[in-house]
């Protein structure tokens, strides 16, 4: 992953209310006690009595971020006042961190208060602070180095005010003198007073905008020092509407960055990915190896090669955080994090005599990177660009699961991208996959041989494209008899009487990027009698599980509908003999801008089929549209569904004598296949 480095200062449950990204020198010590720097502007407090207090468990008073870029190093001071109101609070909120990197940070301590009334205790004692090894992102596979100061407050009673400020101070080295920020401004909680500032000399050139806010960006000039500064008072609690896209936040921001445009900050990218012309002996063994082979296969094993064989694991530390090691280094461990893949594969390709390069993207940003003011934190993950033949193709060396053949590999479609080579002119778009070349089909076949017997159900799941490669990771994550026990599993919601008739069927065709899975069930209770009536229901699963009504209409944020897909599903309901259900037969079309959702329903030769097909236009749903899609999505939901009877078959009294030997022989067959599994 290649992310800017954040600390974090935060008490439990309010985990992310303040944030910035910093950086800092390495040789002195981790932290130390120390005053506040002459030039930050002190809060002016009076303006908090205007703030309601009593309100929540914690009352969140003051949130100040002041940024000096006067020194060589970056200077970045906090400030934090907060009340506690109840039991609640006070254990919650009682607990200190700051986390910060010591390869290129530290830390100065400048207060802790505790303030009772009128009086105010002192709470920063050396001796009370300890340093700690942690590793945030451990889960992802991703290692920084990072440590953690931690104060347990002493003595916190209810009603008391935490007041306290630090500052962190340096700059990791590989930013190389540039500097790209930004600054949290509102937060799931009301903050009564939200200040922000940087100081910087009057010929740094800085750009900065704001996102999501109504407010004004102050600037004054202080001799040669300008001050740029956002005050806000009594800023309200932001929340989210729940289920929209991870390009859309709630929370407003305010970006400051050196980088004038998008190709500087490529520019500042290709110093870091460029290598030395000498490779170790192994690599230049393996070069050998795919250069032997004829160009278009040693693109693809060079692909399958980064993908599969280098497990993914990230050394981030210090300049490794963005700075990608040597390729060599990298097949030697044969581990690396998405920059370190990357650059493996575009210096194999280049070797081939293939144009390629290294991406920059944004998992969350998607299209709206261009919406941001350009910096190198806007980014968190590195694929590969390539070029063919005249074809692009765009490469992610972290999907290990992906057919890796130039005709069926789906693109990494991360939306808008900067491609890290000396002539970019700015942000590429990479382009989005449709819904066609994002495939499920499930076909379920019920064979009746009477109406009131088991019903023989055979399920043919058929994924392509993106699927296949979701797909590839779900099964290699379990095994075969686990995953033959989780889809009759699945399959019992709808029939509780289902029985396994044979395990799962996987079939893996990579050359067209195909995954086909086969069940076999038999069916009990099929048929329910009613009043001498056999009813039956045909379930609409596959297509039903896109088909999500919005929790909440009245929003701000828009709607996700995810990647584009096509799901198309049909039923085959065999019966014993003709019955004239064609009656019933019906197509029907629901469509507007964002989904089309097709279904049918078709009698003849003793075959009932229906039939369904859903195709997502978009990915996601504007907020001022989303009351008109819920409206037709909850007709979508009732047009899937179907259920028949087939009249006056189930009053032959013979029936009974032979549906209790059936039942028996079931019950039977079912409690072995239960011992087996």
């Amino acid at each position: 992953m290649l992310v800017s480095r954040p600390f974090f200062l935060f008490f439990l449950l309010f985990a992310n209310l303040f944030y910035s990204t910093i950086s800092l020198a390495a040789n002195d010590a981790l932290w130390r006690i120390g005053d506040k720097p002459k030039w930050i502007v002190e809060a002016d407090l009076s303006k908090l009595n205007q703030v309601d207090l009593g309100i929540e468990s914690v009352d969140y008073l003051v949130s100040d971020t002041q940024v000096s870029l006067l020194s060589k190093q970056p200077h970045y001071y906090r400030y934090i006042r907060f009340q506690v109101n109840d039991s609640a609070g006070v254990e919650d909120n009682s607990d200190l961190t700051i986390t910060f990197n010591p390869d290129f940070q530290r830390v100065e301590l400048h207060h802790i208060n505790i303030i009772r009334g009128d009086k105010s205790f002192n709470r920063l004692v050396a001796d009370d602070i300890r340093a700690v090894d942690i590793e945030p992102e451990q889960h992802s596979k991703l290692y920084s180095g990072q440590k953690q100061l931690q104060l347990w407050l002493k003595d916190v009673r209810a009603g008391d005010i935490v007041d306290y400020s630090f500052s962190v101070i340096g700059e990791n080295p590989v930013f190389d003198g540039h500097f790209s920020h930004t600054f949290g401004l509102g937060w799931g909680v009301p903050v009564g007073i939200t200040h922000a500032s940087i100081v910087a000399h009057k010929s740094r050139k800085l750009s900065n905008q704001l996102a999501d806010i109504d407010a004004e960006v102050r600037v004054n000039t202080e001799g040669n020092k300008v001050r740029y500064s956002v005050l806000i008072e009594n800023s309200p609690a932001y929340y989210e509407d729940g289920q929209a896209p991870n390009w859309d936040s709630a929370y407003p921001t305010w970006q400051i960055t050196s980088f004038e445009d998008w190709s500087q900050v490529s520019s500042w990218a290709e110093s870091l990915f460029k290598t030395s012309a000498k490779h170790s002996a192994a690599f230049d063994d393996w070069l050998s190896e795919l250069k032997a082979k004829p160009t278009k296969l040693a693109i693809e094993e060079a692909i399958r090669f980064s993908q599969q064989d280098i497990r993914y694991l990230g050394g981030e530390i210090g300049e490794n955080s963005h700075r990608p090691h040597s390729p060599s280094e990298v097949l030697a461990n044969r581990y690396g994090d998405c920059k370190d893949k990357s650059l493996l594969l575009v210096s194999a390709l280049n070797e081939l005599g293939v144009d390629a390069y290294p991406v920059l993207v944004s998992s969350y940003k998607h299209n709206t990177l261009a919406e941001h003011l350009p910096g190198y934190n806007a980014f968190n993950h590195a694929i590969v660009y390539l070029n063919y033949k005249g074809q692009d193709y765009w490469v992610d060396p972290t999907n290990a699961y992906q057919s890796n053949l130039l005709e069926t590999i789906v693109p990494a479609a991360f939306g808008q991208a900067l491609v890290i080579s000396p002539d970019n002119q700015g942000l590429s778009s990479i382009p989005d996959f449709v819904a066609e070349d994002n495939l499920v089909e499930v076909t379920q076949e019920f064979i009746a041989s009477d109406f009131r017997s088991p019903v023989q159900l055979t399920v043919v799941n058929t994924f392509t494209g993106a699927e296949a490669d979701r797909m590839r990771y779900e099964i290699a994550g379990q095994s075969a008899k686990r995953m033959t026990k989780s889809y009759l599993s699945y399959y019992q919601r709808f029939y509780p009487s289902i029985s396994l008739k044979q395990d799962l069927q996987i079939s893996d065709d990579k050359i067209s990027n195909r995954i086909e899975i086969k069940e076999h069930y038999l069916v009990n209770e099929f048929w329910h009698e009613v009043e001498g009536d056999a009813e039956f229901v045909l379930v609409s699963d596959a297509v039903e599980h896109y088909l999500k009504v919005p929790q909440k209409i009245q929003r701000k944020q828009p709607y996700s509908l995810g990647r584009p897909i096509n799901i198309q599903q049909q039923a085959k309901l065999y019966l014993p003999y003709d019955i004239d259900f064609s009656w019933a037969n019906e197509e029907q079309t629901l469509e507007d801008e964002h989904f089309k959702l097709f279904t049918r329903f078709d009698y003849r030769n003793k075959v009932i089929t229906y039939q369904q097909q859903y195709q997502n236009k978009q990915m996601a749903v504007a907020a001022n549209d989303v009351k008109q899609y819920a409206k037709l999505m909850r007709k979508a939901r009732k047009a899937l569904e179907i259920n028949y009877s087939v009249t006056r078959v189930t009053e032959d009294q013979a029936y009974d004598s032979m549906n209790e030997l059936v039942s028996f022989l079931l019950e039977k067959q079912t409690n072995n296949q239960q011992e087996a599994l």
